[in-house]
């Protein structure tokens, strides 16, 4: 499962002097000569955060949990669906010995396409787990951008009464300048929660892709492998070793359903 990653309070982000620098010189000293700018400092980094604050999908999550509820009560009616029976002539001339195994076929065949059904939709759900994992990192490095412009409008905050002469009455610069900072600093934190629940939905799609991969590889082929030794020999020990791979396999579906 992929860790899980804290995030670094902005100011505590590594940045060098060189890379402040360059941000006040390239994005904050033109703002002197043309204030409207203002408005569009870090401007690039609000809207590209903005498009890749997307989660898993809910509703591939939603399906395939649903798929394997849809399994788990499949497998609770094998006991039923698959149960021995012996026929009198009469009904197998009536037929019924065909008919029961022919819903036996059906049943079975039921089942596979459930679990087909389920391992398709499980790819897709792994590919947008990967999508949004690769959506995170380069949200991660935009945060990390948006730390170096937020501490270069403070620290030019504080500069800038000491190199501009003669300023107007009604220059309110320094104003404007701190709520800027502030609405960056407020947005990143809105982000930062969004990004905390990227990360908790990924966490809960693999969680559940664990397990159904746990039950398409090993549990469901267990459990088949089982079957068809009880259907050749009807030993106590064959029915035992089906009920027990039966219940694992349910067990694990419920378990995957519930952490969801």
């Amino acid at each position: 499962m992929h860790q899980f990653t804290e995030l670094v309070p902005l100011d505590k982000v590594e940045i060098s002097h060189e890379e402040l620098l360059s941000i006040k010189r390239n994005d904050l000293v033109p703002v002197l000569e043309n204030q409207g700018l203002l408005n569009y400092y870090a401007d690039q980094l609000v809207q590209a955060q903005s498009v890749l604050l997307n989660g898993v999908n809910p509703h591939l999550t939603q399906q395939l949990s649903q798929l394997m509820a849809q399994i788990v009560q499949h497998l609770l009616a094998s006991q039923k669906k698959l149960k021995k029976r012996t026929f009198n002539t009469l009904q197998k001339w009536l037929g019924l010995d065909l008919e029961f195994n022919a819903g036996q076929v059906k049943y079975l065949n039921d089942l596979d396409r459930l679990i087909g059904e389920a391992n398709i939709l499980s790819q897709k759900l792994y590919i947008e787990v990967q999508k949004s994992q690769f959506r995170f990192q380069q949200a991660i490095g935009l945060r990390e951008q948006m730390a170096k412009y937020v501490v270069a409008a403070q620290e030019f905050l504080h500069e800038y009464p000491n190199f501009v002469k003669n300023r107007h009455p009604l220059d309110n610069f320094e104003d404007r300048l701190s709520k800027k900072i502030n609405t960056l600093q407020t947005l990143q934190t809105s982000n930062d929660i969004a990004l905390t629940q990227m990360q908790l939905t990924q966490q809960l799609s693999f969680s559940l892709l664990d397990r159904f991969k746990e039950a398409q590889q090993v549990l469901i082929p267990a459990w088949q492998y089982h079957l068809k030794q009880s259907t050749e020999n009807q030993s106590q020990t064959s029915l035992a070793e089906l009920d027990q791979s039966r219940e694992k396999l349910i067990q694990t579906l419920k378990q995957s359903l519930e952490q969801k």
